[in-house]
């Protein structure tokens, strides 16, 4: 009987006979890891000790710390994850200052916020980016701005209207020859079907008619026009009448009295009325 008390006990008794077989030791809980963090290396002072708790990064960057830079892989896992997530307050409220300043023409501020790296193609909740406000307004500074810094040309708003509508709408010549220059689809300026030949026709028809501009007025809108017409033709390949357009451009810059002027003005107004004939014709 003794001896089967004594095979009870198991290897865990004790060494002498009347010691009795010792509790086992309850089994300890395995440590876990803490939430969100990552495995804290050996000896690395926590809590009191640590004189203040450390947060995620500074955990994460002592960790890091010996194997190096975090990996580039990661990095570009982050900024997919944080795109998708939209931006935070603060990018939201840059944005919007964008639109706001290209459309009260502070040049300065657009400048500051696009050298700071925010977007020029975020739109509002009506799809109007800095572009639609700008080319609205008629200021090229900023539109050529906006597009050194990767504005898109060709952005519809929730109309439909892309930033070379707009500049049409409101006439503004020069605007439309940037826009041009920067991409915008010739097909795309009105959805009527007007094109820059259209505006030029109805800006030379002014001008004709007009009897308070001064020389260096006119002289400026129609240089503008032949500029704005030039960009357009090229981009259609129409590279013949392009050079007829030189051509204009080089007796402009030759004319110095008001009867100079009007007569290349009339010549331009003859040249367009005879483009519009020809692409009326080539559209049936």
């Amino acid at each position: 009987m003794e001896g089967g008390g004594g095979a009870a006990a198991g290897p865990g008794a004790g060494p002498g006979p009347d010691s009795g077989p010792e509790p086992e030791p309850e089994p300890q809980p395995e440590p876990q890891p803490l939430v969100g963090l990552p495995l804290l290396e050996p000896g690395l002072p926590l809590g009191p000790a640590a004189g203040a708790p450390l947060g995620y990064l500074h955990v994460l960057w002592q960790r890091e710390e010996p194997a190096g830079k975090i990996p580039a892989r990661r990095l570009r896992r982050a900024a997919r994850l944080h795109r998708r997530l939209g931006p935070t307050g603060k990018e939201a409220h840059a944005l919007k200052r964008l639109r706001e300043a290209a459309n009260s023409n502070d040049l300065d501020t657009v400048q500051q916020l696009l050298e700071d790296g925010t977007d020029p193609c975020a739109a509002d909740d009506k799809g109007r980016t800095a572009l639609h406000f700008a080319s609205c307004n008629g200021n090229d500074h900023i539109v050529q701005l906006l597009l050194d810094h990767g504005a898109d040309p060709n952005q519809r708003d929730g109309l439909g209207n892309t930033p070379l509508h707009l500049a049409a709408c409101t006439n503004h010549v020069p605007v439309i020859t940037t826009l041009l220059r920067g991409g915008a689809r010739v097909d795309a300026l009105d959805r009527a079907g007007r094109t820059p030949l259209h505006l030029a026709k109805s800006k030379l028809n002014i001008l004709q008619e007009g009897l308070s501009h001064s020389l260096e007025a006119v002289r400026l809108e129609v240089k503008q026009i032949i500029q704005m017409l030039r960009e357009y033709l090229d981009r259609l390949g129409r590279h013949e009448q392009k050079e007829q357009l030189d051509d204009l451009c080089s007796r402009l810059q030759m004319t110095s009295t008001k009867e100079q002027v009007d007569e290349v003005t009339d010549l331009l107004a003859s040249f367009t009325s005879l483009s519009l004939q020809m692409q009326k014709m080539e559209n049936r």
